[in-house]
């Protein structure tokens, strides 16, 4: 019964959100006995979001800086924070389409009922990153500032790297807590094979561009 609920047209964006987590699930899954961080990689995959959280500029902070700081965006990877969104807004969802069917004989229409959704999901999301913040140690997360993997050598461990298209690398940081990036040759006609060294000399947004340690780019 609970399915036939859920594949009902007007539940169709709560059902896929829940999907998509579920996806997401059995991807980390996979990765966990190959040995690598699908979430770890996605989450690098996924866009800067420099909220200045450890030095706010409380003299004029934008109104979309204050939501995503009062968020907790940039406090957890934001994989994580992607997944309670998805789990709150497709359980919200559910929840509320169930009691309207029980009070007016019949669910709201899907779009109409994403809006009370989403309002709802916003303080769950909010909730959900404290919660996390809290428990996932912090030199696993973001606050490990990016760019302070320039200059470190990084392994390429999930497909073939090549000029615009990235494949994930792994790399240690200063806590020798392990991260996994996206990482792509510096030099257009590299390209760098599963299980090869290289160094990573630059990023550009969330993928990161790496040459041979014994590179003749060292020396130009």
């Amino acid at each position: 019964m609970f399915l036939s609920f859920a594949n009902d047209a007007s539940n169709f964006p709560f059902s896929v959100a829940l999907v998509v987590v579920a996806i997401l699930a059995a991807i980390e899954g996979v990765g966990l006995m190959i040995g690598a961080g699908i979430f770890g990689f996605l989450d690098g995959l996924l866009p800067d979001v420099d909220l200045g959280v450890d030095a706010p500029d409380l003299t004029s902070p934008s109104l979309s800086g204050q939501f995503l700081t009062w968020l907790r965006i940039g406090q957890v990877p934001a994989i994580f924070t992607l997944i309670v969104f998805l789990v709150a807004f497709g359980l919200i969802g559910l929840f509320l389409q169930g009691i309207v069917g029980s009070i007016l004989g019949a669910p709201l229409p899907a779009l109409l009922a994403t809006v009370p959704a989403l309002v709802l999901a916003i303080p769950v999301v909010r909730t959900g990153n404290a919660v996390l913040a809290k428990t996932i140690p912090k030199d696993e997360t973001s606050a490990v500032s990016r760019d302070s993997f320039i200059g470190k050598l990084a392994i390429i461990t999930g497909g073939t790297a090549k000029a615009g298209y990235p494949a994930q690398g792994k790399i240690k940081d200063q806590h020798d807590q392990t991260h996994y990036i996206p990482v792509q040759p510096d030099i257009e006609t590299d390209v760098f094979a599963q299980g090869e060294i290289v160094l990573l000399v630059r990023r550009k947004k969330s993928v990161y561009f790496a040459i041979r340690p014994e590179s003749e780019g060292l020396t130009s």
